[in-house]
């Protein structure tokens, strides 16, 4: 289903589970103005007063032609201020290399995660996928920075969002050096740890990185994995970067190389095979112990932290890579495979890994928690669900879970409305851990635009509702600081 315009009331009803595909529809407009407080439901908390942003691709296909993944889509980056008047919003695509040719052409021209360039494998042998900066961002030492999966950040200005240029930390990230969209921040010392999978010195491996508060690489580091897997995410304690490498991985490079199947054709799950664990050392970079557990998918890690000589680690638990079928087709596909968050705890002393799902719901996804006590004990967590309303083929709530009581509490969005990751904000920087707010983007499907929604974190209650005049499209991650630019 190629879907040029918003599901009608009679389609969304004839196929509720199809509600959400306008929210993966082209927004070509970049946008800059204002929400009054006058147009806002209820009243935006008077402690928020920062900036929001989101990430995603703004354009699934070009020039009548569907591009092959929904990673493959061009990267837009949607700014949202929080102002005494109400809101401030702009957006802007990347200015990538591919961004700019299919643009100028309207058509596909580069090969991508999910398809191949046009013109058979002379027209792909030899090269990458194109990056399209569209999956994460990082506000961190003076630079706004949107994040793919295996190349190098793109720079933004944090005003305009007008682009800069692909980023190198002063040359310190090489070309080969892919740049993860997960990277994490240590709020003891306001590093940030990136990492990307590569070849090294000693063959497949995980390329480490750390910057420092100033926006400086000062550090990189490597270790040999023995394969080429799909690794989106990591753990990251007060000392140790955890990775859990599944047996996703890339079944023959050479064919993709020569330029015959696309990196996404290219992947195989291969569920006889153990998720090997890597505990990396924050100080050295060297592994300091390998474990391995059964197979699984993981993607989001929630957050973790260390009890004596054991790590606690949650992640999103998926049984197979069966919901990357979903992602090759947003504009026809349910969202119905589940992702359910997993507590795992690895014995640094004797090896043993043990597992448990946690209390809650059974479709979650894009954990979040306190970013101020990341690698430390929290005692909550949120999540996007997916639950059983009228429209259920997206994200259409969010959980909130007590680790230690296991209680959990469910905020339905309602019909048609629908959202992706959503993030906490802290009342204030001393505020207790549960004493804030979640800001998340949501897809109405009936009206064809978007809502910027504040919640109370306590009671989930929506506080805030601010409309805006066009659609969002679907994207990936977001992040927030207390700074403001307008």
């Amino acid at each position: 289903m190629n879907a040029k315009v918003p599901l009608s009331p009679s389609s969304a009803r004839a196929n509720p589970r199809l509600a959400h595909v306008g929210g993966f529809q082209a927004l070509e407009q970049e946008l800059d103005y204002s929400v009054a407080n006058t147009a806002i439901k209820g009243a935006i908390p008077a402690e928020l007063r920062g900036t929001f942003f989101r990430i995603g691709p703004g354009r699934n296909e070009i020039g009548g032609q569907k591009f092959g993944h929904w990673f493959d889509g061009d990267g837009m980056l949607h700014r949202v201020s929080f102002t005494d008047e109400g809101i401030h919003y702009r957006n802007r695509y990347v200015r990538t290399p591919k961004y700019l040719k299919e643009t100028a052409e309207n058509r596909i021209v580069y090969r991508s995660f999910g398809q191949n360039a046009p013109g058979g494998p002379l027209k792909n042998a030899g090269r990458a996928p194109a990056n399209a900066a569209n999956t994460s961002l990082i506000w961190h030492g003076g630079h706004l920075l949107a994040l793919w999966e295996g190349g190098r950040p793109w720079e933004l200005d944090p005003v305009t969002l007008e682009t800069k240029g692909e980023f190198n930390y002063g040359g310190r990230l090489k070309p080969w050096n892919a740049f993860s969209a997960h990277g994490s921040v240590d709020p003891r010392t306001g590093h940030y740890y990136n990492f990307g999978v590569g070849v090294g010195p000693r063959g497949p491996g995980i390329h480490m990185y750390r910057i420092d508060p100033r926006g400086c690489l000062d550090r990189k580091g490597y270790f040999p994995i023995g394969s080429l897997p799909f690794c989106h995410d990591f753990a990251l304690t007060e000392h140790y970067a955890v990775f859990f490498v599944s047996p996703l991985r890339l079944r023959n490079p050479l064919k993709f190389a020569a330029g015959f199947t696309t990196f996404d054709e290219s992947l195989s799950y291969e569920p006889d095979d153990p998720v090997r664990i890597f505990v990396v050392s924050l100080e050295t970079f060297e592994v300091v112990r390998t474990l391995e557990t059964d197979a699984f998918v993981p993607v989001h890690y929630g957050n973790c932290w260390e009890e004596g000589r054991e790590l606690v680690i949650n992640v999103t638990r998926f049984e197979s890579w069966r919901v990357n079928e979903n992602l090759r087709n947003v504009f026809g596909a349910e969202n119905d495979e589940k992702g359910r968050l997993y507590e795992y705890r690895l014995d640094l002393s004797s090896g043993a890994v043990k597992a448990k799902p946690l209390p809650g719901h059974d479709s979650l996804e894009f954990p979040q928690w306190d970013w101020r006590r990341t690698g430390v004990k929290t005692r909550l967590s949120y999540a996007a669900a997916i639950l059983p309303n009228a429209t259920p083929g997206f994200f259409n709530g969010v959980q909130r879970l007590d680790h230690d009581s296991g209680e959990f509490q469910l905020h339905d969005f309602g019909a048609g409305r629908f959202t992706s990751e959503l993030i906490f904000v802290p009342r204030s920087k001393e505020a207790a851990e549960e004493d804030g707010f979640l800001v998340a983007a949501l897809y109405n499907a009936g009206s064809h635009t978007s809502e910027i929604v504040v919640l109370d974190a306590q009671t989930l209650e929506e506080l805030a509702v601010a409309p805006l005049k066009h659609h969002m499209p679907f994207g990936f991650h977001c992040g927030y600081t207390s700074r403001r630019f307008v």
